[in-house]
């Protein structure tokens, strides 16, 4: 079973959907054919244009950006968000134990101004 019994994905799921979007040398996302093939790999357990995954995807995507997340991948970790793969490094720092930044630069990061804000459709 690709996702928990209560729905959520597992770590093989996203690994195959962020595959599908970001390592696939270009080609589109979108594609009927690509899309039906990732859906032939994953075997997912509902239609993805039934109203219930829409609205698990509308409340998950309202969840994450009141969390403060803007883009994808975005990993939490003790509470700091490392966001795209160029934020990796970082990561891989922080769950080793070793701060990448020094805690007092963490703290201004955030009073950095907002430059966009998302909004979900209502």
């Amino acid at each position: 079973m690709a996702c928990s019994p209560a729905g959520e994905p597992n770590r093989w799921v996203c690994e195959q959907v962020l595959h599908h979007v970001w390592r696939a040398g270009g080609a589109d996302a979108t594609a009927p054919e690509r899309l039906a093939e990732l859906a032939a790999r994953l075997q997912p357990q509902r239609q993805l244009d039934e109203d219930a995954a829409r609205e698990r995807l509308r409340a998950n995507t309202a969840e994450a950006l009141a969390c403060g997340v803007f883009g994808v991948p975005t990993c939490e970790v003790d509470g700091r968000l490392f966001w795209g793969f160029d934020a990796l490094p970082m990561l891989r720092q922080q769950l080793a134990g070793n701060l990448p930044l020094p805690e007092d630069e963490w703290e201004r990061a955030g009073d950095w101004p907002v430059g966009v804000q998302r909004q979900t459709d209502s």
